[in-house]
């Protein structure tokens, strides 16, 4: 008898596979009254056919942190619930066969360790020995991560679903939600062919559904679903129980036990979408994608040399099954800003098996205590753009980002894909200029300008152009192209609403510029903005182009129900900023206004006119110079780029790369990697952006951690050694403990080396300066590099060049 629907529940969760059941155990275990519905069975989607690699060194400091929860968990789940999971700690193991693959897996063992994670370096008479069956012939190294292994996805996904049920969720399968239900602005509940189930919260789990799903209602969710294969051989001699997971990236394929056979999987370069014609079949149920067998001759003549016995094994298995992917290779986790109460967990990658037990305890936390309680932005669903959702865009950057995923990982790679949708007025003068494009939230930003963008992990060629600009932005003057992220506050309470949500004083006169933070109530970081004040009932607030989508998102959420509107007007306006010794002298022979200190001090804006054409003028800097942004109407853009470059002493135009290498200098901070929404501006340095006469939202926790004292500190690093260059995540270490981590990094070209921030851990009762004073090293691919620590900037720490 087919059991009857809850009327009502705190949390419906959508999807069957694993991420779903994970959540839904750990609501149920923490006391929440949580239903699953299934619209088959369970595992039918993906979690069946998933290969069941499970690791713990992942992309970034979060989804390490979930796969090393979700593989502890695994060790005992079979304990607590009676159902087998088939997990095995046997180890990971990857061979590089190039020196390049040797650096970088080289500072991936660092990463690691940063992480607290267990990895090495071995020789290649060891890497045989845990693999007999392995011919080393071109390889240069191999790398040894004992925590790593594998389980059965199945088994493990029932054992969830099972945990759950014993914690009071109940589980339906073969039960359809045919619809969530929106009112207000938020969810209230799904609607089934049995009827409506109430609910405060809803979870969409749907896996590959999760876009298609989504649009149903309104929610944007970016991602699409690929060929993905591997092939399974008949029984071999010494393919044993205890073998580890085998990994040989440089020939796109992984090796893993199967009940005595090899299961060899594919995550090769030319990887393709799935694109059904009419969408996901309704019937999809545990089903096969035809298999292309040439497309995966190359990878198995690869693997028949890399392991002899496949030449005597037959294929008893060619298997394609659907994969779903994100354009940023990163998956989603959090609320969407579509509708309040509507949670999305979804786009793991390939990844949803050692990643999705964790990623269901930390949103099942974040409902449960309104808030991450660990830091999730790099994985943080309101990262996700509206307007990058076709599904072509989406088909396309899927299949990239599996065919990245055993490639190289470059520390500067860009990606080809689906590229030039976002374009600032600049861009094709840009282009034109030589500029190397990057992109951020589908936006083209130049990087630098010059020769072609090489790889690699020491100095490139294209170095000397990045230093050129840097030196430029420094000695003389640069022009960067800066369009970013601006929202219009207005209304009549708006200095009031501007006042809680801001740290600083907003009560300021029109024509200040503000430089301010948006906290939560815990005291994190949510917005790093700044904020014009145009008259006494409007603000602009301004973010950075990778951060626009967050701010969108806290602005609108937080003023809803106000009388003040929030309105983004990133695409009608422009930006080019001035930067440099030269910057007052230039644009005074561009503009008739009055640059002066006295006239025009720093931390103000003007509406002046550049050429013929109108613009807001704001003095402040992002690079620690002298300088101003000019912000433009869209339509004048051009002309005001054009009048600019004619000039005789025109400045020389500046990328990304030189705004980086001189803001860490200058230890500005950037949201999303040194600062966010679980970061304090006591352990960031901020709290002097911090005017704690107002009252804001987190001043209460900000306040509290002051008088506590931060257990870290945000520190800059300076390397002795100008060879070692970083890139990011590199470990901290003093007195031979790991301390901390990079957050941000680059190249010091004016102070001589490389250069970082990072977070490190403050002894208790030790003073802030004798923390900065301290030896410490910085781990760059298993050397360890002495460098030079400072609480104050690298460059200029009284900020005289930029107010002069």
């Amino acid at each position: 008898m087919a059991k009857s629907l809850p009327t009502d529940v705190q949390v419906a969760i959508i999807g069957g596979g694993i991420v779903g059941c994970a959540t839904a155990y750990h609501l149920a275990k923490a006391g929440w009254s949580a239903a699953l519905f299934e619209r088959k069975k369970l595992t039918s989607g993906t979690t069946w056919h998933a290969a069941g690699l499970v690791s713990e060194t992942q992309g970034v400091p979060v989804t390490s942190a979930l796969a090393k929860y979700g593989l502890d968990l695994m060790e005992s789940l079979e304990d607590e619930t009676g159902q087998k999971t088939g997990f095995k700690r046997n180890g990971s193991m990857t061979v590089a066969l190039t020196e390049a693959r040797m650096e970088e897996l080289r500072r991936k063992v660092d990463y690691a360790h940063g992480c607290g994670l267990r990895a090495e370096e071995i020789s290649l008479t060891e890497a045989q020995d845990r693999w007999p069956l392995l011919s080393v012939d071109g390889a240069k190294g191999a790398f040894w991560f004992p925590g790593d292994g594998y389980t059965n996805p199945i088994d493990t996904t029932m054992a969830l679903a099972k945990g759950a049920r014993a914690h009071g969720a109940q589980v339906f399968e073969d039960t359809k939600v045919t619809r969530v239900v929106i009112e207000g602005g938020r969810v209230v509940g799904v609607e089934t062919a049995e009827g409506l189930v109430s609910a405060e919260h809803v979870v969409n789990a749907t896996g590959m559904w999760a876009r298609e799903f989504g649009l149903t209602h309104g929610v944007q969710i970016p991602l699409h679903y690929t060929n993905h294969y591997y092939v399974v051989t008949d029984p071999i001699e010494g393919v044993t129980g205890d073998l580890p997971a085998l990994r040989v990236m440089d020939e796109y394929a992984y090796y893993k036990e199967e009940a005595g056979k090899l299961l060899i999987g594919c995550s090769e370069p030319n990887a393709t979408p799935w694109l059904p014609k009419d969408g996901l079949p309704e019937t999809f149920e545990f089903d096969e994608l035809p298999c292309d067998e040439e497309h995966l001759f190359p990878i198995l003549e690869a693997a028949m040399e890399r392991v002899p016995a496949l030449a005597e094994s037959g294929i008893r298995k060619f298997f394609n099954g659907p994969e779903c992917f994100t354009p940023d290779a990163k998956h989603y986790l959090g609320p969407v800003p579509d509708a309040a109460g509507y949670w999305v967990a979804a786009g793991f990658n390939s990844t949803g098996i050692q990643n999705g037990p964790g990623a269901g305890m930390a949103l099942a936390e974040w409902i449960m205590a309104g808030h991450m309680t660990m830091d999730l932005t790099d994985v943080d669903s309101r990262r996700i753009v509206p307007g990058l959702n076709a599904r072509s865009y989406t088909a396309t950057k899927a299949a990239e980002t599996l065919g990245h995923a055993y490639e190289m990982h470059w520390p500067y790679l860009r990606k080809t894909q689906a590229r030039g949708l976002r374009r600032t007025p600049y861009y094709t003068h840009l282009r034109d200029a030589g500029a190397q494009f990057g992109s951020a939230n589908g936006w083209e930003r130049p990087l630098y300008y010059g020769r072609e963008m090489t790889d690699g992990f020491g100095c490139e060629p294209w170095f000397d152009d990045w230093q050129a600009e840097h030196q430029a932005l420094r000695t003389n003057l640069g022009c960067i192209d800066l369009t970013f992220g601006r929202f219009i506050v207005d209304g009549q309470d708006a200095e009031a609403q501007m006042q809680r949500l801001c740290g600083a004083n907003m009560a300021v006169t029109p024509g200040a510029l503000v430089y301010t933070h948006m906290f939560n109530p815990q005291g994190g970081i949510e917005a790093d903005v700044t904020v014009a004040r145009l008259n006494a009932n409007r603000y602009m607030v301004m973010a950075s182009a990778g951060a626009e989508p967050q701010t969108d998102y806290w602005l609108k959420k937080q003023l809803a129900g106000t009388d003040v509107s929030v309105v983004n007007v990133t695409s009608s306006e422009a930006t080019l900023a001035l930067m440099g010794p030269r910057a007052r002298d230039f644009l005074a022979k561009l503009t008739d206004a009055d640059l002066s200190n006295d006239t025009f001090p720093f931390g103000t804006w003007q509406a002046l006119n550049v050429g013929h054409a109108p613009i807001r003028a704001q003095r402040i800097t992002y690079v620690g110079e002298l300088g101003w942004e000019l912000h433009v109407p869209a339509e004048f853009a051009q002309q005001v780029f054009e009048t600019i470059m004619a000039a005789p002493d025109a400045p020389r135009l500046c990328g990304g790369m030189s705004v980086d290498s001189c803001r860490i200098e200058k230890g500005f901070r950037h949201w999303g990697h040194d600062i966010g929404p679980h970061d304090s501006p006591v352990e960031s340095g901020l709290t002097f952006a911090c005017d704690f006469a107002t009252e804001f939202t987190g001043k209460a926790a900000i306040e509290a951690r002051k008088s506590a004292g931060s257990a870290s500190r945000l520190l800059s690093f300076r390397l002795e050694i100008p060879e070692a260059l970083v890139f990011g995540k590199e470990p901290i270490l003093c007195d031979g403990q790991i301390v901390g981590r990079l957050t941000s990094a680059s190249y010091g070209w004016t102070v001589g080396g490389a250069i970082g921030m990072g977070y490190v851990t403050r002894p208790d009762g030790m003073a802030m300066k004798e923390l900065a004073k301290r030896s410490y090293q910085i781990m760059v691919a298993g050397k360890t590099i002495a460098t030079t620590a400072s609480l104050r900037a690298l460059y200029d720490p009284g900020n005289e060049k930029m107010r002069g």
